[in-house]
């Protein structure tokens, strides 16, 4: 390269670096004292809920749940609920044809005594042989055999309360039920419970009294936190305790879906582009007096774009969107429409 071109092209460095210099200094210059523009949405308050699901398990104390033994018809049963004792026969099962059964072996039974007596008469004067008698006597033992089997049948049907308590009944008198289908329900020491279990972050969000949705296929109750224990022992997880209403119809040992629903009467709906992280934690930028200020906000829900948010503003305020991350408290904005 020539030496003249060389100083050509140092020249033209040079002068390409002064004009950088000029252009860094002199832009800031320029703009001093003018305003951002920025893109803003206002704050919409709103209702909205944050749930906590989980399963548990429905729990008694002295409750008992009772089945049909057999496949027949619920009788003796009382119209509505009522208070009984131990040992109370609360309702019957009746087996189809049962009791015409019974009916025609007590008639046999019957038949059975008459014919052993007359053959053992017969044998006593010398005109039936030993063997007939012996016969009768088999006959008449059938008989009762058969009696008692039919009878046993009927003790089986039996409802029969262990405890005191009060009985409901899930099946109507008269109603024909399936063999292990329950028909009643006692209620002894007390109401059941639903136990569950959550994550210790979770239970903070939790409180006495907190109304719970419960699921059971087809079947819905609700029911209030009775209990939250202050531990998390079982494999890090919190125990909650959720009382169930008196006319409930889950019976214990049953799994349900429980939904812990908490409304927030201060929510404020924006876009989540609003949101950004500041000092370990969530916030917005608001617009006071042309400038830019961030406000911290606790994130309670988000979905479809939209973030609901708690924190210390006011309806209809100018919360910035765009731009955010480039944003400092006190900056001069200007909203764009």
């Amino acid at each position: 390269m020539r030496p003249k071109t060389m100083k050509n092209v140092i020249l033209i460095s040079i002068l390409i670096f002064i004009s950088c210099v000029l252009c860094g200094i002199g832009m800031p210059l320029a703009f001093a004292g003018s305003a951002m523009p920025v893109k803003v949405a206002y704050a919409k308050k709103t209702y909205t809920a944050k749930s906590i699901f989980s399963i548990g398990k429905v729990i008694s104390n002295g409750r008992q749940v009772f089945v049909a033994p057999f496949t027949g018809r619920l009788i003796e049963s009382f119209s509505f609920p009522k208070f009984v004792t131990a040992g109370t026969v609360i309702a019957r099962v009746v087996n189809p044809g049962l009791y015409a059964k019974i009916i025609s072996a007590k008639s046999k039974v019957k038949y059975a005594k008459i014919k052993f007596k007359r053959e053992k008469l017969l044998f006593h004067y010398g005109v039936a042989a030993k063997k007939e008698v012996e016969a009768a006597a088999l006959s008449l033992s059938d008989a009762y055999y058969a009696l008692r089997s039919l009878e046993s049948i009927s003790s089986e049907g039996l409802i029969v309360s262990r405890s005191k308590g009060t009985v409901r009944y899930i099946a109507a008198n008269g109603a024909i039920v399936a063999a292990g289908s329950p028909v009643a329900v006692l209620n002894g020491k007390g109401l059941p419970w639903v136990k569950t279990y959550v994550t210790p972050s979770q239970s903070f969000e939790l409180y006495k009294n907190m109304a719970v949705k419960i699921k059971k296929g087809r079947t819905r109750e609700t029911g209030k936190i009775i209990s939250i224990g202050g531990n998390a022992f079982h494999n890090g997880l919190v125990p909650v305790y959720v009382g169930l209403q008196k006319n409930f119809i889950l019976f214990p040992g049953e799994w349900v879906k429980l939904r812990f629903k908490e409304s927030y009467a201060s929510v404020f709906s924006l876009p989540e582009r609003a949101i950004f992280i500041h000092k370990g934690g969530t916030a917005v930028f608001t617009v006071v007096n042309k400038k830019a200020q961030a406000v911290g906000v606790k994130v309670v829900r988000q979905k479809n774009g939209i973030a609901y948010v708690k924190g210390r503003i006011k309806p209809e305020e100018p919360v910035i969107i765009y731009p955010v991350t480039r944003l400092k408290s006190g900056v001069p904005v200007e909203i764009k429409h």
